[in-house]
């Protein structure tokens, strides 16, 4: 249920074969994924405005009724070496982050309420145009309506800046683009003995309030319907039905003003389990596919999977794997749709109850659809969090994005350095 997703009709070799390595792996994991029939196969929400705030695992919150309040407070300074992420020229700068946000989640025994709010302010030391601010307000809930059923529904709106570094970036535009987004979902799930039935329906709306980004705003409607069995010693499979229906409002980027309306699908079948808590998450593998309107855009399709595992190696230590691909929609003229492919892995290790290390790596492939335009990247991270009491953490965040790509003055290195304290309740 993402909202990402004809040149080539595949990813290069090394991409190809990092992709397979990642599912092979969640494939070779599945003999350990064996669990109960209970809270196996559910689909969930996507994520919005309240899991952006969710409260962290050692927050207290404050009690209000049937609800607990969880406020948090973000500051931070760091420095970006390539504040454009262009190829040459690259301009460094330091950047001033301040982040509150609040979270208030209920306390029942049955059914769940949550609501969230968030503002950042971003401030450049030098390059000021590069200055923005961020706000999003959204709630969520689930109703529990028998013991084998419930129905979850969220919503939310926020306002956005796009990162110079993206799938789309545009160097022409001398100030970051804007846009609002509105977000609404509904999902239902049913378990009946071992059978598992879900249904969601997701919108998302992008209103762009940049100057000349209008041709971006679209309304993107995703249908997902899900059957799953669980099945002994533990076993869950499950066969999954996604559609979408994406509908421009002003036409596109490409000359003319053609309209990029598209329709896809993306059909998997898959495991989702987990084993004492030791290794758990999902694996899907499948066939995508999606078309539009004009005949001036290219159709995508091609092999989908997704993993998603996260393994428990000691009581110190967390290994994740993570791996997709999907249909991202273009904004480069003469490409409707990026067939975007990302694999990795992450460690999250506790030195000491007080010093948690994290390290995190990914490489990319992004193959544009209908031009001769493909680009590779990775992305690496190491970090620190040291919890000096309940309410204050200090963060240490060192991150490198390397793309390289086909076509002229896309390729970039950025290398970016964070400091920053964390106060919570």
């Amino acid at each position: 249920m993402k909202n990402q997703r004809h040149a080539s009709n595949a990813a290069p070799p090394v991409g190809s074969m990092l992709m397979a390595l990642c599912f092979l792996a969640a494939l070779l994991a599945a003999p350990l994924l064996a669990v109960s029939v209970a809270g196996a196969q559910e689909l969930n929400l996507s994520s919005g405005v309240t899991d952006r705030v969710a409260p962290e695992s050692d927050a207290l919150g404050n009690k209000l009724g049937g609800f607990t309040a969880y406020p948090k407070l973000g500051i931070s300074s760091g420095y970006d070496s390539n504040v454009y992420a262009t190829e040459n020229d690259a301009k460094s700068n330091a950047v001033f982050v301040i982040d509150p946000s609040v979270a208030l989640e209920s306390d029942w025994s049955r059914h769940k309420l949550s609501f969230g709010g968030f503002l950042s302010q971003s401030l450049q030391s030098e390059y000021t145009q590069e200055d923005n601010t961020t706000w999003g307000i959204g709630g969520s809930g689930q109703l529990d309506v028998l013991e084998s059923s419930n129905i979850q529904s969220s919503l939310g709106y926020q306002e956005l800046t796009e990162s110079r570094g993206g799938i789309n970036p545009n160097l022409a535009i001398p100030n970051p683009i804007q846009y609002d987004l509105l977000q609404w979902g509904l999902v239902g799930n049913h378990r009946l003995n071992q059978l598992n039935l879900s249904a969601a329906v997701d919108f998302d709306k992008f209103d762009y309030d940049s100057t000349g980004q209008q041709y971006r705003d679209r309304d993107v409607w995703v249908f997902t319907a899900q059957g799953g069995y669980a099945f002994s010693p533990g076993y869950n499979g499950f066969v999954r039905g996604e559609f979408n229906n994406r509908n421009f409002e002003n036409g596109s980027v490409t000359a003319g003003g053609v309209s990029q309306d598209s329709q896809g699908y993306n059909l998997a079948v898959g495991i989702d389990s987990e084993i004492t808590n030791l290794i758990s998450g999902e694996a899907y593998i499948g066939y995508l596919d999606q078309d539009y309107d004009s005949a001036a855009f290219s159709d995508a399709s091609g092999v989908s999977f997704g993993v998603d595992l996260e393994w428990e190696a000691t009581k110190l230590t967390k290994v994740s794997l993570t791996g997709s691909r999907d249909v991202v929609d273009s904004m480069t003229p003469g490409s409707g749709g990026i067939l975007y492919s990302v694999g990795g892995f992450g460690v999250d290790h506790e030195l000491t109850p007080e010093l948690h290390l994290t390290g995190d790596f990914s490489y990319y492939n992004a193959d544009y659809k209908g031009i001769d335009r493909e680009d590779d990247g990775y992305v690496y991270s190491v970090g620190a969090d040291y919890r000096l009491s309940r309410s204050v953490h200090l963060d240490l965040l060192y991150s490198f994005n390397d793309r390289i790509s086909n076509t002229t003055d896309q390729d970039y290195n950025r290398h970016q350095l964070t400091f920053g304290v964390r106060l919570q309740r």
